[in-house]
């Protein structure tokens, strides 16, 4: 699963691992406009492209676990990115870069927008903001979806999963343990699959 081995040839390298882990998530944290879910391509784009640390085929392995965990898919992320490739010193790195900048954000957005909440232009921006982060949300569904959804099995799994959330007020966290079940199971009797 992950291209770059750990390597343990030095202080040096350790630590200049763990700063790269900070600062590439410290450049991902601002785009998370839309929620965690929007920085899936931009996690792909650093992790696999530029830092060659996982390949393409591992992204939806490492969304599996980080949506599969409590808490927000970006951080969850880059702790799980930063442990695999640094192990606990690489999740702390990468934790504390994904969550520096965006803390910021927030704090500077939220007093903006209680300062200036009732003005129309703020009103009008907010209803331009909504519908991009819909396309934000959308665009990082379909950059899983080309990975995720292979063969005739998991576009059965995905037209089930689809259609539970749509018709039943079912739990996201049950979709999940039914969807690594139904995995296991598939495996098991057909090992060929995977």
């Amino acid at each position: 699963m992950l291209l770059q081995a750990k390597e343990t040839d030095g202080a040096d390298n350790y630590i200049s691992v763990l700063f790269g882990l900070f600062l590439t998530f410290m450049r991902i944290s601002p785009l998370a406009f839309g929620g965690g879910i929007a920085l899936i391509p931009h996690i792909e784009r650093e992790i696999v492209n530029k830092k060659k640390w996982f390949a393409t085929e591992d992204v939806p392995n490492v969304l599996a676990v980080a949506q599969s965990a409590p808490g927000s898919i970006a951080i969850n992320s880059a702790i799980y990115i930063g442990y695999m490739v640094r192990g606990i010193g690489g999740a702390v790195a990468a934790m504390i870069g994904m969550l520096i900048p965006s803390a910021l954000i927030i704090l500077g957005l939220t007093y903006l927008f209680l300062a200036y909440q009732d003005l129309s232009f703020v009103q009008s921006a907010f209803q331009g903001i909504r519908p991009a982060i819909v396309g934000l949300i959308l665009f990082a569904a379909f950059k899983i979806g080309k990975g995720a959804i292979k063969d005739r099995f998991t576009v059965l799994l995905f037209i089930i999963a689809t259609s539970l959330l749509f018709s039943l007020s079912i739990s996201p966290v049950f979709l999940i343990i039914g969807g690594a079940l139904t995995g296991w199971l598939s495996h098991t009797w057909h090992p060929k699959r995977s």
